[in-house]
């Protein structure tokens, strides 16, 4: 043997286990992840499926059904949940400050694998923190809207508004932002405020800005007056129900223009608690519009008032939900499906089907015989990743 052939017996050794281990990681890789046996509520609101199975690879679902219909591949790592509850990953549509990674992996590990901030704090280097938290897959997915956009009100506290008084400062305002890169876009359509309402022309002016380039727009509402120009600009979700009694025909028209509603009553019954406003109208308000055909969305408005928030799953914003007539189905539906809708997403996530994004909340007992059921977190799977277990 040369002197130099140990040396290249050696590289030839280093190579093979290169490429051994490069096996081994695209067999990590590309290995199922199955979890079955389970109560599935996939989202939609369809009726629940008994004894189910819903299969992962590469972060996605490629099968989902009763087991009898799936075949779990032979590379599966198989979780069996033993009766538990399979359920897409909740939605929490509307929350503040979230830019924040003690705040986001407290929300996934309780399920809540995505949350909606809806005011950018600040504008402008908000959204490469946004992409940088959105690497870790152990922190819920963080959707950003830009700052708000608005006539001239601004709640107290709240960050780095835009004001916009012309249709073309508008359009080009709503152009920048969405440039900088957030993912829809805010308007403040509050008319309780002489000289800092923004305009019909205005509010339409930014709508269509963002819808053709596919980006939606929440309409931040208190009044049922507000409600009447967000459908007229087109708005796509309202943000806060109506602190005043919303007339049937309004409500008609709110489901005619297929805008979704996100109710928020948390930050209105912690502010009512207050003496700042009166509840009285709110879950009838929501009860009427659900019975009119219309479409809810999750949301709380975490951390937009000046008192405590419930953290993890909202069972408080859910209780209230089903005081107003809501079922527990009709609820998941508003928490999974809807509320991807409205964060824009509805098309990769929200429910449990074949091409979706594999977010999943197993929980121990059925919600649709007890919502507080859903406080009893068995697995949680973000991105196809075990995040909880």
């Amino acid at each position: 043997m040369t002197p130099k052939e140990p040396l290249r017996v050696l590289k030839i050794i280093l190579l093979c286990v290169m490429i051994l281990c490069s096996h081994q990681t695209a067999a990590a890789d590309t290995r199922h992840l199955a979890v079955k046996a389970g109560v599935l509520i996939d989202g939609t609101g369809s009726l629940p499926v008994n004894d189910a199975v819903v299969v992962i690879s590469k972060g996605l679902i490629v099968d989902v059904g009763p087991e009898n219909r799936v075949k779990i591949p032979a590379d599966s790592k198989i979780i069996d949940v033993n009766g538990g509850t399979i359920l897409p990953g909740f939605i929490n549509a509307h929350v503040h400050k979230a830019y924040d990674e003690k705040l986001l992996q407290a929300w996934a590990q309780a399920g809540i694998t995505t949350v909606r901030d809806l005011a950018a704090y600040p504008p402008k280097s908000s959204f490469d923190h946004r992409d940088r938290l959105n690497q870790n897959v152990r922190n819920a997915r963080l959707v950003a809207a830009g700052p708000q956009m608005t006539g001239g009100f601004v709640p107290s506290g709240y960050p780095s508004p835009v004001f916009v008084k012309t249709a073309r400062q508008a359009r080009a305002e709503a152009d920048r932002i969405l440039n900088e890169g957030a993912d829809q876009l805010k308007i403040m359509l509050e008319s309780n405020w002489r000289n800092k309402v923004m305009s019909k022309k205005v509010a339409r002016a930014i709508v269509e800005t963002a819808h053709k380039r596919d980006k939606k727009v929440s309409a931040h509402i208190s009044l049922s007056r507000d409600i009447k120009k967000a459908i007229n600009a087109g708005a796509d979700d309202l943000a806060h129900m109506a602190l005043n009694r919303v007339p049937d025909r309004l409500l008609k028209k709110i489901v005619k223009a297929g805008i979704y509603w996100t109710p928020t009553i948390e930050v209105w019954k912690g502010l009512a608690a207050k003496g700042s406003v009166s509840d009285r109208y709110l879950l009838d308000n929501l009860g009427r519009f659900v019975k009119a055909g219309g479409k809810v969305a999750l949301g709380t408005d975490y951390n937009g008032g000046p008192f405590p928030f419930e953290m993890d799953m909202p069972i408080k914003e859910i209780s209230w939900m089903h005081d107003a007539g809501m079922s527990p189905s009709d609820i998941i539906v508003a928490s999974t499906k809807n509320a991807a809708e409205v964060c824009g997403l509805g098309k990769a996530l929200g429910t449990l089907e074949r091409g979706k994004i594999a977010d999943i909340l197993v929980v121990d007992e059925n919600p649709l015989k007890d919502l507080a059921n859903l406080k009893k977190v068995r697995l949680v799977i973000k991105d196809g990743v075990i995040i909880r277990e």
